[in-house]
């Protein structure tokens, strides 16, 4: 594995931080966010925001070659639960496209409907409310929230 940027590790840290919480291990914690909150200070911010067009060839690539050899990888190292977490993640990351689509189509789609995203597998969902449980990883819906858009 090469070195991970700034940005790479602030979400390493956030998500070790959440992981932490959830085990109710809040001094671990705080101390994973402190690191988090560094590393994205240190993050060079992008001078311009992506285009709808551009995050989706991210994602076209992502499904393209990476997930698959993430899948490789898994394979060989016959491991059950990396290959269940890049199944949820590839059909997030599917969803994900579907949903630019959409707003490519109806820029307004943001002003129109609420949007849910699942904490857990990063599911988003365009309605009034969220669904029961994520279709994706099945948790109920608290774990389901409402995204915030500026």
């Amino acid at each position: 594995m090469g070195t991970l940027n700034h940005g790479e590790l602030t979400v390493m840290c956030t998500n070790l931080q959440k992981a932490c919480e959830k085990q109710l291990r809040s001094e671990e914690a705080a101390l994973f966010g402190r690191l988090a909150t560094y590393f994205s200070e240190k993050t060079e911010k992008p001078g311009r925001q992506a285009t709808l067009q551009e995050i989706g060839l991210i994602i076209d690539e992502e499904i393209a070659t990476l997930y698959p050899e993430a899948n490789e990888q898994a394979d060989k190292a016959q491991d059950r639960g990396a290959k269940r977490a890049l199944l949820w993640g590839e059909k997030v990351t599917r969803l994900h496209k579907s949903f630019l689509t959409r707003l490519e189509r109806n820029p307004k789609l943001l002003d129109e409907t609420p949007v849910w995203v699942c904490e857990s597998c990063g599911f988003l969902f365009v309605g009034a409310a969220p669904p029961a449980v994520c279709p994706i990883c099945k948790v109920p819906n608290i774990k389901i929230h409402k995204m915030e858009v500026k």
